[in-house]
């Protein structure tokens, strides 16, 4: 609204008392969506100067010349999103829909002829089940790849999973897709790259950090994440996706360093620092994930791609589906709290309304003090010992190193920093939350409590 003011200072007259008081930002919207009475009553110019009797432009005129201008800055900031229905994963079908996505919000792959792209799917790691919930479809990375190969681009695939990048390029099936469309012929794993030093003082917790250098070499960041809850970060969308482009074992390393919310302010922190990279997500919501996500949820078929230029935008107009409201999911509004999107509104383009598809929430994780999580009814991890392997995994990943293995895992409460990371690590799901004083080993006669 400051721009309105300072219209009105620069144009005073003695009709500029004429001009409404504006009490908001949502009472703007109302004003420039509707004509007003006035706007027919534009009185006539004396001369061909374009000058009102008095040498002044008419109030009425600069009213709806602001209006217009302010109009056209609002629709500068809000970005677009596009909603585009697809049921399943035939090629064809995502084929079609990733292209009217794209077409949708006036992306033109055009203008990447030739360019570098790097295409940053959503593989947390190697799992027996549940892939298709967890992992970005690969036939969602091939559409995208058809699209670039068009325009001769020189495609790299790239991710760091949280345990075996390589394996779980293989496990996912998207190893396939790259050494077909890969301008080098396989997958790139962060943590076997180049790494470079990032440096920020605007951000609030990593202020250095390392990142494969490929992705600032890059013209184009194609981030194509999956529509999945998270049990730390309530949804991991758009900019949580991007954490995958810290490599190897420093994002266990960066969990320790900041648990609960300061998680999501490592996120935004990273998504600062590339956002001038990534200038398109392709959403995968055609099955995501409800509940205990990121890896032991359960499926959840929406049955939508979505696509942005705007990270935050995409997350905002996903978590909406979701049933989640964009306010309360931390990434999203520490982005918005520092300037890296405007306020909470996207233009949608497809639907005429945005679906809303309800969406199990993760259980309820902060209790914010130390004191509070061993004296108060907490909810415990829990192993599911029918299902555990004893493979150890969840240990080698506790950035806390609070597991052991006797022979299942046993959490030692005073170092748990609940980051949940042997959640998303274990292969088989194993591990979850349990409710407040539930066994440690569930599914276990001779269970003990921990």
């Amino acid at each position: 609204m400051i721009f309105i003011i300072s219209i009105t200072q620069r144009c005073r007259s003695p009709i500029d008392a004429e001009v409404p008081e504006w009490s908001g930002s949502e009472h703007l919207y109302e004003i420039l969506a509707k004509p007003s009475p006035i706007d027919a009553e534009v009185p006539e110019w004396s001369n061909g100067t374009g000058l009102g009797p008095v040498g002044l432009v008419p109030t009425k005129v600069r009213i709806l010349a602001s209006a217009f201008i302010i109009k056209m800055q609002i629709k500068e900031q809000i970005k677009e999103v596009s909603v585009v229905k697809c049921k399943d994963y035939s090629q064809k079908k995502i084929d079609e829909a990733v292209s009217k996505a794209l077409k949708l919000i006036e992306f033109n792959p055009e203008n990447y002829r030739n360019k570098k792209i790097l295409i940053k799917p959503n593989i947390l790691g190697s799992y027996e089940k549940n892939q298709i919930a967890i992992t970005t479809h690969p036939s969602v990375v091939r559409a995208v790849c058809k699209i670039f190969k068009k325009v001769n681009a020189k495609i790299y695939i790239g991710e760091s999973s949280f345990m075996n990048t390589d394996k779980a390029f293989k496990k996912s099936g998207i190893e396939k897709i790259a050494k077909e469309y890969s301008f080098n012929k396989k997958p790139i794993i962060f943590e076997q790259e180049k790494l470079i030093k990032i440096h920020d003082n605007k951000s609030k917790i990593l202020k250095t950090f390392p990142i494969a250098e490929i992705v600032k070499k890059v013209d184009l960041i194609v981030n194509i994440p999956k529509m999945k809850t998270h049990s730390l970060a309530r949804v991991t969308l758009g900019i949580k996706n991007l954490y995958g482009l810290i490599p190897g074992g420093l994002k266990q390393r960066f969990h320790k360093k900041a648990g609960g919310n300061k998680f999501s302010e490592i996120l935004v922190d990273i998504y600062q620092n590339v956002k001038d990279k990534v200038k398109l997500n392709i959403l995968d919501g055609v099955v995501g994930m409800e509940g205990h996500g990121p890896a032991s949820g359960e499926q959840k078929k929406s049955g939508f791609i979505l696509a942005s230029k705007d990270t935050v935008a995409l997350d905002i107009a996903a978590s909406k589906i979701m049933d989640f409201n964009p306010k309360k999911i931390p990434a999203i509004k520490f982005s918005v709290k520092r300037g890296l999107y405007t306020g909470y509104g996207f233009e949608l383009k497809g639907l005429k309304k945005l679906p809303v598809i309800h969406f199990k929430k993760p259980r309820e994780l902060s209790l914010k003090s130390k004191l509070r999580r061993l004296f108060s009814r907490e909810q415990p991890i829990v192993c599911d010992i029918e299902k555990c392997i004893k493979c150890g995994t969840c240990a080698k990943h506790c950035p806390a190193k609070a597991i052991t293995l006797k022979p299942y895992p046993i959490i030692d409460k005073r170092k748990c920093i609940r980051c949940f990371c042997c959640m998303e690590v274990c292969p088989v799901n194993a591990l979850s939350l349990g409710k407040p004083g539930d066994n440690m080993w569930q599914n276990s006669k001779n269970a003990e409590k921990n």
